[in-house]
């Protein structure tokens, strides 16, 4: 049961176009995502909450011939192995995110607290990305989450697309959209020659920005 899962969610995400058997322009997937900014007791930051929920055509695919409750709703036999197969898959892409304070990059740990919702015929992939090290909040703190391959498409939702949670003192964020070039110039080829180290996709990633006195 685990390999088909594993194959399904891996071909969904790097494949998706030869399994279609057409021509697709970058990207396949499209992600809208929330972000939430996590702080600890001390004020510290301590990682990233994230809620992805994927495009009706991925949702469809990744559920197509899975076991549904008379409800129509997906039993947790099914959304919990999708759910783990979605974070470990992502890690060789560092889970498509990417931060830095003003001094250094910050690393992360694995997922934590992942899981997978069902509703309005969308998937949406919630998981916690802890920090490797808890860092200051004072200062600035920016964060981009985006696919280096640009298979998969995010961008944040239009409401309530970041929030701070257990913010110390009066944080202020703000999102900056991404001002890249049309990714519908390229050829297939060029997209196909991507790998998870590869720096184009980052040019298409919108960036949030956290500010704390």
């Amino acid at each position: 049961m685990a390999s088909r899962f594993a194959a399904r969610l891996l071909l969904a995400f790097l494949a998706w176009g030869a399994a279609a058997g057409v021509a697709m322009a970058h990207p396949h997937v499209w992600v809208t995502m929330k972000t939430q900014v996590l702080y600890g007791p001390d004020g510290m930051v301590t990682g990233l909450k994230q809620d992805w929920t994927f495009d009706d055509a991925f949702t469809a695919f990744a559920l197509q011939g899975l076991e549904r409750n008379k409800d129509g709703s997906y039993p947790d036999s099914v959304l919990k192995p999708l759910a783990e197969v979605n974070v470990t898959s992502l890690k060789e892409y560092d889970y498509f995110v990417r931060a830095k304070t003003a001094k250094s990059q910050v690393k992360f740990k694995d997922p934590t607290d992942y899981s997978l919702t069902f509703e309005n015929d969308a998937l949406t992939l919630h998981f916690v990305l802890p920090l490797e090290k808890p860092v200051p909040a004072k200062g600035l703190m920016t964060f981009e989450i985006f696919d280096p391959t640009m298979f998969v498409s995010f961008s944040f939702a239009e409401k309530e697309p970041v929030s701070l949670g257990g913010t110390p003192g009066a944080c202020s964020f703000q999102v900056l959209a991404a001002k890249g070039p049309e990714a519908g110039t390229l050829t297939e080829d060029f997209f196909s020659s991507l790998t998870s180290s590869s720096s184009y996709g980052a040019q298409f990633a919108d960036r949030i920005q956290v500010k704390c006195p």
